[in-house]
């Protein structure tokens, strides 16, 4: 969460592979009942990722 304080995308200002490949660990967090709710950061990032073209849910 600290580290995407200051930045929208985990490392280059644009979304990169490195996103990409993050994102369906940390999306399936809450099914390990690990809640995001105390990673704003996270939870914005993952509204950006969401807002993607080409972005399909996991089903």
């Amino acid at each position: 969460d600290n580290h995407l304080s200051d930045r929208e995308w985990l490392e280059l200002d644009h979304p990169t592979i490195a996103d990409i490949a993050c994102f369906p660990y940390v999306s399936l967090s809450p099914d390990g009942k690990i809640s995001l709710d105390a990673y704003p950061n996270v939870l914005s990032w993952m509204e950006r990722i969401k807002q993607l073209p080409g972005y399909v849910a996991i089903a």
